[in-house]
């Protein structure tokens, strides 16, 4: 019995021992962040909006094929806006991480908002 005993009491010191490094390792974790915090903030925030410049800057020399609008703000991918704005906006901007987002953008037309409309409502053929 005695020898269960201290089996068991090794087995849970060595458990508090394990708790113990990992609550000190989170500690030096959020001692980091909470140290450089803003600095974090600023560097992920300037980076999005690097990221949604990006896909402006692409558009800015197109127009909507359909009716010839020119406005980067009106401009849309037929059919894959959405989904082309969300992972531009969650990959980085080498060209490796890139490549899925302008396979899209090939494979879309750039149309205004307008025009995106009537092609989702199928009042214009698709070209």
């Amino acid at each position: 019995m005695s020898k269960l005993f201290i089996r068991l009491y090794l087995v849970n010191l060595s458990f508090q021992n394990r708790f113990l490094y990992a609550h000190e390792s989170i500690n030096k974790c959020m001692n980091f962040y909470n140290r450089y915090k803003k600095t974090i903030k600023e560097v992920s925030k300037r980076h999005y909006n690097k990221r949604i410049i990006w896909v402006n800057e692409y558009l800015a020399s197109k127009s909507c094929v359909h009716c010839k609008e020119s406005e980067t703000m009106c401009l849309k991918f037929y059919p894959h806006d959405k989904l082309i704005r969300y992972k531009s906006k969650r990959l980085g901007l080498n060209e490796q991480s890139r490549k899925e987002v302008v396979e899209l953008i090939e494979n879309s037309k750039i149309v205004c908002s307008n025009c995106f409309i009537k092609y989702q409502n199928d009042l214009i053929d698709i070209m």
